[in-house]
C-alpha cells in the first residue's frame, strides 16, 4: 500500500479516535461523535483507495504474465489458427476446423492482449472476423447461393468490417473472399430487381390478356415477363450450341418455349 493509503486507513482514524476519546472523557459529546465520524470516513476512504491500488497491482501482474511462457503459448496458438484458416476451402469449409481456430484465437478477443501481442501476432482481430465469416459460409454445406448471401445480414456485416486496403496476414485469402461475397450480394440484388420487373410485366400481360405473347426470334430474357416463372427448364447441348425447353402450365395446359443460344425458336 502507498503511504497515503496507510495514513488514511490506519494513522488518521487512530489519531482522530484518540482525540474523540479525549472529548468523550471531558463529556464534550458532540465533538466526540464528530471525531468518530471523521475517523470512520478516513478509514473508508483509505479502504477504497487501497482496493484500487490492489486492483491496479493485479492488473499489472497479469500484464507481466504476457512475458515468457504465457506469451510464447499465445504465439503458438495464433500460428496454429493461421495454419487452419489458411487451409480452409471456401466451397466447403469444415465447421469443426473453424471452431478450433476460433477457440485458439479466443484470448485475442481481449483488446489488451491483442495490443500486447500485436508485434508477434498481427491482425488477430481480422483473423477472428474471417473465421466467423467462414463459419457463416459453412452453414450452407457447400451450396451457398447469391440469394443466401443477400439474406445473411451477419455475413454481410462481418465481410464489410474487413479493411478496404487490407495488407496483412492471410490477405491472399481474405481479399478474394471479400470481393466474392460482395459480388454475390450485388448479383443477388440485381437478380431480385430483374425478377420484380419480370413479375410486374407478367402481371400486366395477364391483365391485358396477353399471356404467352412471345414469338420466335424474341430474346430469351423476354420469356419470364411474357410467361412467368417456368415449372422447369430442360437443357441440352449440341454441336450448334445450347438448347433449352421451358415448360409452363397455364389453366391446366402445358406450354413449351424452345430457345437456342439465347433466342426463342419455337412456341407451342
Amino acid at each position: 500500500m502507498s503511504v497515503l493509503t496507510i495514513m488514511l486507513f490506519l494513522a488518521c482514524p487512530l489519531l482522530v479516535f484518540a482525540v474523540g476519546g479525549i472529548f468523550l472523557r471531558r463529556r464534550r459529546y458532540p465533538l466526540a461523535v464528530l471525531a468518530v465520524l471523521l475517523g470512520v470516513t478516513a478509514a473508508v476512504i483509505g479502504g477504497i483507495n487501497g482496493f484500487h491500488e490492489m486492483k491496479a497491482q493485479v492488473v499489472h501482474e497479469y500484464s507481466q504474465e504476457l512475458d515468457g511462457e504465457y506469451k510464447a503459448a499465445l504465439a503458438k496458438k495464433y500460428q496454429q489458427a493461421v495454419n487452419i484458416l489458411q487451409g480452409l476451402s471456401f466451397t466447403k469449409p469444415d465447421p469443426e476446423q473453424i471452431d478450433k481456430a476460433l477457440e485458439l484465437l479466443h484470448d485475442f478477443d481481449s483488446a489488451q492482449i491483442a495490443g500486447k501481442m500485436a508485434d508477434d501476432c498481427p491482425n488477430a482481430d481480422v483473423l477472428i472476423t474471417y473465421a466467423k465469416a467462414m463459419k457463416q459460409v459453412s452453414t450452407y454445406g457447400g451450396h451457398m447461393t447469391n440469394m443466401n448471401v443477400n439474406e445473411n445480414a451477419e455475413l454481410q456485416k462481418l465481410v464489410a468490417s474487413f479493411p478496404d486496403n487490407y495488407n496483412g496476414v492471410l490477405q491472399d485469402k481474405i481479399i478474394p473472399f471479400k470481393r466474392l461475397i460482395l459480388g454475390m450480394e450485388k448479383e443477388a440484388k440485381k437478380q431480385a430487381k430483374l425478377d420484380a420487373e419480370n413479375a410486374a410485366s407478367h402481371k400486366q400481360s395477364m391483365k391485358e390478356g396477353q399471356y404467352g405473347n412471345i414469338r420466335p426470334g424474341d430474346p430469351e430474357k423476354k420469356i419470364p415477363a411474357a410467361m412467368g416463372q417456368p415449372d422447369h427448364v430442360n437443357f441440352s447441348k449440341t454441336s450448334d450450341g445450347e438448347i433449352k425447353q421451358y415448360v409452363f402450365n397455364h389453366n391446366g395446359k402445358n406450354f413449351y418455349v424452345y430457345t437456342k443460344n439465347g433466342v426463342v425458336t419455337e412456341v407451342r
